[in-house]
């Protein structure tokens, strides 16, 4: 069987002398850059600075995924008829003044859990927004030919700063401390926004309907996902992998910093190898679509992406611990990285782009709102049963996820439609 065209023809050469592309690219790359800051920094402001537990690790964690539980379905509806790059330039400008409020904060010795708390939920729920607004702007910023690539150099961001990040963030926390850290967090939204201004790419306006009924939209959101095979398998192996390695983000970092008592800096400079593996399958995974399929190369990332993660309980306090959970990291977040260009890929193809805004709605109400449910579970099951449990457990999760990305109408796909 033939590999579909538009994959053949994909070239991120191309893709790189669009210049919208690349500001749009590059303010993406840097506001990723500020976010794994911040998701480095809040919970370590909990563990050394306030002296949380395991629960109120978890319980942060929590409160910055619930936004993507709550919110999706009503941003989908919401911003389907709307241009979405207004709509990203608002949340980056949001995100701005909520960040610089926390070394605000810390510096009158305002800063406590509570309010630690309620930052985390806003800045969830503007990421929400944005996120849905991005993955909806980016068909309508490029050609169907040059869709894969598109999200193959978004996915090089989310790598990249995973693999520089948590480092850059260590040596920043080492200067400033976690709080003044957050402060360059701030500048890269402020970034992000100047970027999306500078696109001279105008949407067309989308049709405002005067009979708009928001509770058929919500339902057409969720149809577009239930409906679609591919995409329903898709949905189901995305919540049961990311309750899975939710409970590892938190697991993890108590077993690593807390229980063998390894350094905050040693911490990021083991999660650069996650950052590296992103990399890898984020560059590499066009090339294996275009030998594989679309379906059979997200079984090949299945493999690293779910059993890796059983080398990190492994992890015993000696200096051979930045080795074992490096490899882990690597391997996992290699194959992880690769699945999500894949999968969005697929759904981005596969769904007229009238419903875009409302199916990666729905779609993150169910994967990314398992997240939240993930990230809450594992703090109390820290705190009952250990962190190294957790860490043997939480993989058995991701093991799990994959019996229905492995189902028919995922494994057979090799070609995929272009619906507009």
């Amino acid at each position: 069987m033939a590999i579909d065209a538009a994959a053949k023809a994909d070239s991120p050469r191309r893709l790189r002398s669009q210049r919208d592309f690349r500001r749009f690219w590059t303010g993406d790359l840097v506001s990723q850059f500020g976010s794994r800051i911040t998701e480095f920094v809040l919970p370590l402001l909990v563990v050394t600075v306030l002296d949380g537990s395991g629960a109120q690790v978890g319980l942060l964690q929590a409160c910055y995924l619930a936004p993507f539980f709550l919110l999706p379905l009503f941003a989908g509806v919401w911003l389907e008829r709307r241009t979405k790059r207004p709509v990203m330039i608002a949340m980056d400008f949001g995100r701005f003044v909520l960040v610089m409020a926390v070394p605000l904060l810390a510096l009158f010795g305002l800063l406590t859990l509570p309010l630690l708390y309620v930052v985390a939920i806003a800045g969830g729920a503007m990421t929400v927004v944005y996120d849905i607004a991005a993955t909806s702007y980016v068909p309508r910023l490029v050609s169907a030919h040059h869709l894969t690539s598109a999200n193959s150099a978004v996915s090089v961001n989310l790598a990249v700063s995973a693999t520089a990040g948590p480092g850059l963030a260590g040596w920043l926390s080492g200067l400033f401390g976690p709080a003044g850290t957050l402060v360059f967090d701030g500048l890269s939204y402020l970034t992000s926004a100047n970027a999306l201004l500078l696109i001279r790419h105008r949407e067309a306006v989308p049709e405002r309907k005067a009979d708009r009924d928001p509770r058929r939209e919500l339902a057409e959101g969720l149809r577009a996902v239930l409906r679609n095979p591919p995409v329903r398998a898709l949905v189901t192996h995305a919540g049961i992998y990311n309750a899975g390695s939710a409970m590892i983000v938190v697991a993890f970092l108590i077993y690593f910093v807390r229980v063998l008592g390894h350094d905050p800096a040693v911490y990021g400079a083991v999660m650069v190898a996650s950052g590296i593996g992103g990399i890898v399958g984020s560059l590499g995974i066009p090339v294996l679509i275009r030998r594989l399929g679309y379906g059979h190369s997200l079984l090949v990332a299945l493999v690293f992406s779910t059993s890796s993660y059983f080398l990190l309980p492994l992890a015993d306090g000696d200096s051979g611990d930045i080795l074992i959970c490096g490899i882990g990291l690597f391997l996992g977040v290699t194959g992880s990285s690769s699945g999500s260009v894949i999968a969005l890929t697929i759904r981005q193809r596969s769904t007229p782009s009238t419903l875009h805004a409302r199916m990666n709605a729905s779609y993150r109400l169910i994967s990314f709102g398992m997240l939240s449910i993930g990230a809450g579970t594992a703090g109390f099951l820290v705190d009952a049963f250990g962190a190294r449990a957790v860490l043997f457990l939480a993989p058995c999760l991701l093991l799990l996820s994959v019996i229905p990305a492995a189902s028919r109408p995922i494994r057979t796909l090799r070609t995929l439609p272009d619906l507009g």
